[in-house]
């Protein structure tokens, strides 16, 4: 199980909000309500086994061991009295919570819950999600089809049963703490009846209808989600840790700004407005059920430079897979992989899992992709390279292996030129743009054929990139890379060059890749047989194992 927690000020004690997903779907759905819950306290969303892309059980699980996993979960973070949000089938996991562990528990709020007895069977539930998709957001409906799609069907259709046969109705009365149900207007799945049902049925409950939303109302809906949770929380203050809710609410809110502004201003020596640059950390951790002693630790870095924010999704070096692949005498490396046009952080996920074998790993979200904020403007490679080397610094990273992939080899180049005390080996993989080439209509082709060739998930990955990103940016970023020189630019860098490419990538060419490793001042280039563009998420082991002996062979 992944868990996100993020912490807008770690010294002071906050309230909680936990925020569990629903069948098929993962954390990121909560971004948006995330983001507006941060003001008012700490948040923690989690990715349940099986879904968003943690490895699936061998057997089914009901929704009492999903319970047992969360309350797992918010004993190993020392958590009690948290308000607890369920979206969908995660309103069964989280009522099941609060029934085992009250302690855990101090309200609990059910968005979209499921499943109505009136739609019980599994032909009519699963009818119900697809019209539902026709009145959702694009964005969502690409957000849903991507996390089905790495859920699988096989889990989906194991855990269905699961959910259709969990008595909400008749469950919610044993929950002993404050109860917010929560529904859009327009939700043909969670209905009205149905939810004042279980608002009745709960022992202090209430039923609040968000206007004009469908059944994902946490995201078009987030700002007023979040309004009635505060609001539930303000009637009746709950404790956690000893500390008022409600009180904390807004003491927290005004102090937390206060704070902000001050350490901003000092730590950058500007005027108030002018250009700051912040920093944030929050932790993730990962479990396997049944699967080895202790979470994996994550973190997640972000840095803001006027309007151009940076992250960096941390991988920890795993040393217990690293006892059996690497010499201990060996120091470990640091891996810092960026992404190209128009994608994120998720497709270096499978690389970055290989890697964390051999040292730490950084998956770099560059400005306006991913989860990060759109820039006014589009801002020079050597200016995003400079960001990423901030973030780096504020990381306490050095000497790392940076491999950049399709157009994010040039920032990557960028960075190892203006940065060589921070850059000690360069991996370039499907090098862009082949100067012969370096034309909107050629690049767009040769991105369509390829687009033929990669795996299925990845193409569903893509899209949703690609529309987060959205069509302005996407423009903007595409002509920066178009009038990039790397053929002159890749020559100044003094460190070993790795040019890597799949022997199927149509955009990075065979000769193209071999001329760049023939140019750089120390290069070499290899291929991976059978891999298309995106070689590191195909064959993922294949161009670990390519990396990690070309490291060998060039010590720093």
């Amino acid at each position: 199980m992944h868990l996100s927690r993020r912490s807008a000020n770690p010294g002071r004690v906050r309230p909680l909000f936990v925020m569990v997903h629903g069948m098929g779907m993962s954390h990121r759905y909560y971004d948006k309500l995330q983001r507006d819950l941060l003001q008012h306290g700490d948040t923690l969303i989690v990715d349940l086994p099986g879904f968003g892309g943690t490895p699936r059980p061998e057997h089914q699980m009901s929704v009492g061991d999903y319970a047992a996993v969360l309350s797992r979960i918010l004993d190993e973070e020392d958590a009690g009295g948290c308000v607890v949000i369920g979206h969908s089938m995660g309103a069964q996991f989280v009522t099941e919570l609060a029934i085992d562990r009250p302690d855990l528990v101090s309200r609990l709020a059910l968005i979209g819950p499921v499943t109505d007895i009136k739609h019980r069977s599994p032909v009519k539930h699963t009818l119900m999600l697809a019209v539902d998709t026709l009145i959702e957001r694009p964005l969502t409906t690409v957000m849903v089809g991507t996390a089905y799609a790495e859920c699988g069907p096989r889990w989906y259709l194991q855990e269905l049963p699961v959910m259709l046969r969990y008595r909400l109705d008749e469950r919610i009365s044993l929950v002993s703490c404050p109860v917010i149900v929560m529904r859009g207007t327009r939700d043909i799945i969670s209905g009205h009846d149905w939810c004042e049902r279980i608002s009745s049925n709960a022992g202090d409950g209430q039923l609040v209808e968000i206007p004009g939303q469908p059944h994902a109302a946490l995201r078009g809906g987030a700002a007023a989600v979040t309004a009635a949770l505060l609001t539930a929380a303000g009637q009746q203050a709950e404790t956690r840790s000893g500390t008022q809710v409600g009180a904390e609410v807004e003491k927290n809110r005004h102090q937390e700004a206060a704070d902000r502004e001050q350490h901003d201003e000092a730590a950058q020596g500007r005027a108030p407005g002018q250009g700051r640059s912040t920093a944030s950390t929050r932790s993730f951790r990962s479990f396997t059920p049944g699967v080895g002693s202790g979470p994996e630790v994550l973190e997640l870095r972000s840095i803001t430079l006027g309007d151009r924010q940076c992250r960096s999704y941390f991988i920890a070096y795993d040393k217990g897979v690293a006892c059996s692949t690497r010499d201990r005498s060996e120091p470990a490396a640091v891996f810092v992989l960026i992404h190209g046009i128009g994608m994120s952080h998720r497709y270096f996920r499978r690389l970055g899992a290989v890697l964390a074998a051999h040292g730490d790993v950084h998956l770099i979200d560059l400005p306006g992709y991913g989860w990060t904020r759109r820039p006014d403007h589009a801002a020079s490679n050597a200016a995003t390279a400079d960001l990423i080397g901030k973030l780096l610094d504020d990381a306490g990273a050095s000497s790392c292996v940076v491999i950049g992939h399709s157009m994010g080899v040039q920032s990557a180049t960028e960075l190892a030129i203006e940065r060589p005390d921070l850059v000690s080996h360069l991996i370039l993989i499907g090098a862009a743009v082949d100067v012969e080439h370096r034309t909107v209509r050629q690049q767009a082709l040769r991105l369509g054929v390829n687009s033929v060739l990669e795996k299925p998930l990845l193409s569903m990955v893509q899209s949703f990139d690609v529309l987060r990103c959205g069509p302005r940016w996407y423009l903007a970023q595409l002509k920066l890379a178009m009038s990039y020189p790397i053929e002159f630019r890749l020559p100044l860098a003094r460190q070993p060059v790795l040019v890597l490419r799949g022997s199927r990538d149509v955009v990075a060419g065979a000769a193209w890749s071999t001329r760049l490793a023939h140019i750089a001042h120390d290069g070499t280039a290899g291929t991976i047989n059978g891999a298309p563009h995106a070689a590191h998420h195909s064959a993922d082991r294949a161009v670990g194992k390519a990396i990690t002996a070309f490291l060998g062979q060039r010590p720093s």
